[in-house]
């Protein structure tokens, strides 16, 4: 039996389907006059029902003139029934018009939020549900009525994955949300108040479709697939869980929090992670993160580690304490007290000072945090390995490297892999885009971080949900710490709802209660 959950796992490949998102009644941007597109709107006549569900849907509904994959570049749509009027068919479909009338929860056909989840972990592709998956697996429609039973419009965009090379996959997603507002008419629901989510690679996803709304970058890419001119692909919010994204300093920000915890590396392998150590932190200090407070963020270097000094030191570090101490004020300690916790995380060496009286704790360093909760499973090079052409950033099949500091690691400690790190980056598209072009269009931080060229060049999404697993060894916490200051400084923005939850891996981690319950009502807090 499949559990409640945000992610809907279809069985035949696995492909999973997570749900969550928010929405705001106002208009994310005023419709250009002149619309563009030889698409034909969606059909009206043939939608299918499901009683159990009391939904109706549409499959296989084409989002682009031009497709590069047919597989792929499909969407489906599923609407709650009250807000359609329906006229059986001959052939088992239904003809529909909205009806205006009803209303679930204060939604209306007009009025309510569409979600669109992501699900394209590791960036890989996505197939959209057809009808032979929902006629084989019915409780998938159980769950998308999960959301269509608060009376939100359900929409499954497929796209194209990594071995497409970006920006296929964020190419794809913003054709189907141009789409959608191409058909404001005819779907329910309301196409300005579209909001994705995802799940690591698909929470970066989300996360590069909520920063990057109508950036230019893109336009080459759209055209080509014959992408509705003429509409905005901004969305009005966006979720994440554990997003694997920040991958132009995903490598050095790893090795800043998590390269001490590694006893195995060789003596070259090492002074590799301990400057990509150093490099993090000379990111840092021209990045301009902001605090809460209007304090400028820097690093430090210092005798207990590699920079593991200054107010962005002293920040991760607060983050961390803070979550743990949610942990401690969240949990049920009547079994067993929680000084035995805290005994337990001390059990090899003390690196948590516990108050009893205030129920809270400290930890000694973020290092400290590191070795005894957070080990590192990379390798220093993980996220662009020397040996391997990763293809996310390819061109015309072949992969490619991208990561630039590490090419300058490698550079400064004259690997013979630095040369093929050079030259991968002189490479260009089919049209003439580099390699760190293509990067910054997959980077959220090059459209909020006011330090970065593409900051104001994009419309960014009004709101926001973040979560992490603060255990997960896929990534450092600096990347969703980063992700949340920048946005916490950017203009446009309006929430920013960020939590790492203590105790939880790479997985869709909440606090309290359920993924699909918390994202529900975080959509209807945003629409009030």
């Amino acid at each position: 039996m499949l559990k409640k959950t945000s992610s809907i796992i279809l069985v035949i490949c696995l492909i999973v389907i997570t749900a969550a998102g928010c929405s705001t009644p106002a208009r994310v941007s005023k419709k250009p006059a002149v619309i563009k597109s030889n698409l034909p709107k969606l059909n009206m006549k043939k939608w299918k029902y499901s009683k159990e569900n009391d939904l109706y849907y549409q499959v296989g509904i084409e989002y682009c003139e031009k497709p590069v994959n047919k597989r792929y570049e499909k969407l489906a749509v599923f609407v709650p029934a009250s807000y359609m009027k329906a006229t059986k068919n001959s052939k088992n479909t239904y003809s529909c018009k909205l009806n205006k009338n009803a209303e679930i929860k204060g939604y209306n056909s007009s009025n309510a939020p569409i979600v669109m989840p992501i699900e394209t972990p590791e960036y890989i592709s996505h197939t959209a549900m057809t009808n032979s998956l929902l006629e084989n697996y019915k409780s998938i429609l159980g769950l998308v009525a999960n959301y269509t039973s608060q009376g939100f419009i359900f929409v499954d965009a497929g796209c194209r994955g990594n071995d497409e090379g970006a920006p296929a996959g964020v190419t794809d997603l913003k054709a189907a949300v141009r789409y959608l507002r191409y058909c404001d008419d005819e779907i329910a629901g309301d196409a300005e108040s579209i909001f994705v989510y995802g799940v690591s690679g698909g929470g970066a996803q989300s996360t590069i479709l909520g920063a990057s709304g109508d950036s230019k970058l893109y336009e080459p890419y759209l055209k080509k697939i014959g992408a509705v001119q003429g509409v905005s692909d901004a969305v009005a919010g966006s979720m994440s869980w554990c997003p694997i994204t920040s991958l132009n300093t995903a490598n050095a920000e790893y090795e800043w929090m998590m390269g001490l915890t590694r006893k195995w590396l060789t003596e070259k392998e090492k002074a590799i992670s301990d400057s990509l150590a150093k490099a993090y932190a000379g990111y840092v200090n021209k990045a301009g993160f902001v605090d809460e407070n209007g304090n400028v963020l820097t690093l430090e270097e210092s005798k207990e580690g590699i920079y593991q000094a200054g107010s962005y030191y002293d920040y991760i570090k607060s983050v961390i304490e803070r979550s743990l101490n949610n942990f401690l004020s969240d949990a049920d300690f009547s079994d067993s007290p929680a000084e035995e916790y805290i005994d337990d995380l001390n059990a090899k060496k003390k690196w948590v000072d516990y108050d009893k009286s205030t129920n809270t704790a400290k930890i000694t360093s973020v290092s400290d945090f590191a070795k005894a909760f957070k080990n590192a499973s990379r390798y220093p090079f993980a996220f662009d390995q020397p040996e391997y052409d990763n293809p996310l950033f390819g061109i015309n099949g072949k992969g490619v490297h991208f990561d630039k500091i590490l090419a300058d690691v490698l550079t400064e400690h004259k690997s013979k892999y630095a040369s093929a790190y050079n030259a991968d980056f002189k490479k260009l598209d089919s049209f003439g885009y580099s390699v760190e072009k293509r990067l910054n269009m997959y980077s959220p931080l090059y459209y909020i971080l006011k330090s970065e060229k593409g900051y104001s060049s994009s419309k960014v999404s009004k709101y926001w949900r973040i979560r992490s697993g603060i255990e997960q060894t896929n990534t450092s916490v600096t990347t969703e710490v980063n992700l949340a200051l920048a946005l916490n400084n950017c203009e446009g923005v309006k929430s920013v709802d960020f939590e790492t939850i203590w105790a939880q891996g790479h997985t869709q981690a909440e606090r309290k209660g359920n993924d699909i319950d918390n994202l529900i009502n975080w959509v209807n807090k945003c629409m009030k």
